[in-house]
C-alpha cells in the first residue's frame, strides 16, 4: 500500500510525516516538484517525490487532499478520472485564517467540508474524513503517545475505507475513534465538539474518553478495537 499526500503544508507535511515515521510509503505532490523532492529527502526513505498530482494518484492506493477547500475543488478535477477505486482522505476545515490568527467560517452553518468533498468525488471513489481532528502542531507532537495513545476521529459510510482509514491513523501513531458517518463529519472539524478547537477545548482524549462522546452505534466499534 501507499498513500499520495497532495498539499505537503504544515498539516500535509506532518501527516506525510507521521505515516511515514510508522513504514507507509508516502508519494509528495505540492506545487513543484523541487518542493516535492525536498519535502521527501528530508522525510527520508519511506517518502518520494511525485511529478504532478496525476502522478502521485496513479502511483497510490490511498489520497489525501491536504488543501484549501477551493485549491482541492481544482485538483479533483484535474485527477477524477484517477480516484475511482482509490481511497481519498479529507482533513479540510471549512475556515479560512487572517494574518492575525483569526478564523472565518467559509461555508454556511451547519454544512461540513466533509460532506461538501464527498459529492466532489466521482462515483466509486471511497471517501473519509480523517486527520482534521487536531492542528498540525498537536498531531507532530502526539504521535506514538506514551502510555495511551492519543485519539484521532474520522467519519465514513464506507466500512472498507473505516478499516483502512483506522489502518492509516494507527501507522501515524494515533488512535482511530469512529464519530460517525460523512453526515456527522462536520463533529470532527473545528468548531465541532469532538475537534481540538472545538469542544475539546484543546485536550487530547484517548479511546477511552472518546467512546464516550460518540454516538451508541459508534461507541460499540470504539471498544471493540
Amino acid at each position: 500500500m501507499a498513500t499520495a499526500i497532495i498539499g505537503i503544508g504544515n498539516l500535509g507535511g506532518t501527516v506525510a510525516r507521521e505515516l511515514a515515521s510508522g513504514g507507509e510509503p508516502v508519494i509528495l505532490s505540492a506545487s513543484s516538484q523541487a518542493k516535492a523532492k525536498k519535502a521527501a529527502a528530508q522525510i527520508g526513505s519511506a517518502a518520494s517525490a511525485a511529478l504532478n498530482n496525476r502522478d502521485a494518484v496513479q502511483r497510490a492506493d490511498n489520497v489525501v487532499f491536504a488543501l484549501w477547500l477551493d485549491p482541492m475543488r481544482e485538483v479533483i478535477d484535474e485527477v477524477a478520472d484517477l480516484l475511482p477505486g482509490k481511497l481519498v482522505i479529507d482533513p479540510s476545515n471549512p475556515v479560512s485564517v487572517a494574518a492575525d490568527g483569526t478564523l472565518t467560517r467559509t461555508l454556511p452553518e451547519g454544512e461540513s467540508s466533509g460532506e461538501l468533498v464527498a459529492t466532489l468525488l466521482p462515483q466509486g471513489t471511497r471517501f473519509a474524513k480523517a486527520f482534521g481532528s487536531m492542528g498540525a502542531t498537536m498531531l507532530a507532537s502526539n504521535a506514538f503517545r506514551q502510555p495511551q495513545r492519543a485519539v484521532l476521529f474520522y467519519a465514513t459510510d464506507d466500512a472498507t475505507a473505516a478499516s483502512e482509514v483506522q489502518r492509516l491513523i494507527r501507522v501515524a501513531g494515533f488512535d482511530p475513534a469512529p464519530a460517525g458517518g460523512v453526515a456527522k463529519a462536520g463533529r470532527i472539524e473545528v468548531g465541532g465538539d469532538l475537534h481540538a478547537w472545538g469542544g475539546l477545548n484543546g485536550r487530547l482524549i484517548d479511546i477511552d474518553e472518546a467512546a464516550l462522546l460518540v454516538g451508541p452505534a459508534e461507541r460499540a466499534s470504539v471498544v471493540a478495537k
